[in-house]
């Protein structure tokens, strides 16, 4: 007879994805962590509100006697964008990660499958799961502090999910940073922020060319123009990793936005005022929370 995890292991195969068990008696660690970076003053107070303000290191309601999370590596590739302007073509990416409706519901569909069927129950974990994915053993740290998954890379995919069942094997480990990583500076030297520094583990995220592309203030002048390379996020130091090399194909789907879609976006045209199939291909790659910035981005992408 099938156990729980050979059942779960079987299904996610199918997509190539990987994942770990880890018991609730570690969501405490999970956020002890996460504050003394604050407190150490590792991260500022600014980007914690803004990135760390949301994690929730408790079970919901819905499920108060969980006992488990269940953490989920899945392979992406990059999303290439064409987007059409004044005439002229413009070709940039969306970073693995980032387009996740889809991958969040095969994921829950799978675990409903096997453990729904046995009387046990799911809800989703909104933790810090680059951190509970190297705690956990599914991955490891890079220098530049994204995790690496075996047979992924960096393009991977993470969610988590509370589960009511227990689980065998309580994955739980120090961090690790790849060994390869060691003696790289790839990543360091490729960054146009310098934000991956040498005397530290923990990057300087709060100059890192990401966390402007995802937030609302200004691109600081002292970014240099050439180095906007993504709709959304960075590509700069995953795609000189040598982790990556493998992993670097793109998705054969080419998301197109035309003149009218693209002159919509950069107008910052308020969200009810958007055409129906223009939001409905925002919702679909789930750049809808991001659309207030896209016009900034696109801006910053046309004027390299």
């Amino acid at each position: 007879m099938k156990t729980v995890e050979n059942m779960l292991k079987s299904e996610f195969n199918k997509f190539h994805a990987k994942f770990k068990t880890v018991s609730i008696i570690h969501l405490q660690e999970l956020q002890k962590e996460i504050n003394r970076w604050k407190q150490k003053k590792l991260i500022t107070e600014k980007f914690f509100k803004q990135n760390f303000k949301e994690f929730i290191f408790q079970p919901p309601k819905t499920l108060y006697n969980a006992s488990f999370i269940i953490i989920i590596g899945i392979p992406q590739k990059i999303t290439s964008v064409i987007f059409f302007h004044k005439g002229k073509q413009y070709q940039t990416v969306i970073p693995p990660t980032y387009i996740y409706s889809n991958l969040r519901s095969i994921c829950k569909e799978i675990l409903l499958k096997i453990l729904q069927k046995k009387g046990f129950s799911i809800d989703r974990a909104i933790l810090p799961l680059k951190l509970l994915a190297v705690r956990s053993g599914l991955g490891q740290y890079g220098k530049n502090n994204i995790c690496y998954i075996k047979g992924m890379g960096s393009f991977t995919r993470l969610e988590a999910f509370y589960t009511d069942y227990k689980f065998p094997n309580d994955n739980w480990y120090e961090k690790k940073i790849m060994k390869s990583c060691k003696t790289c500076l790839l990543c360091k030297n490729s960054c146009p922020t310098h934000c991956i520094p040498e005397s530290r583990f923990l990057i300087h995220a709060d100059h890192c060319l990401t966390n402007f592309n995802e937030n609302k203030q200004d691109f600081p002048k002292w970014i240099p123009i050439q180095s906007h390379n993504a709709l959304v996020g960075c590509m700069h130091c995953q795609i000189v990793c040598p982790q990556n090399k493998k992993f670097l194909q793109r998705d054969e789907n080419i998301i197109n936005f035309s003149e009218k879609e693209t002159s919509i976006i950069l107008k910052k045209t308020p969200k009810k005022n958007i055409q129906p199939s223009l939001m409905k291909k925002l919702i679909n790659l789930n750049l809808d929370e991001y659309y207030p910035l896209l016009g900034r981005n696109m801006k910053a992408l046309m004027n390299k």
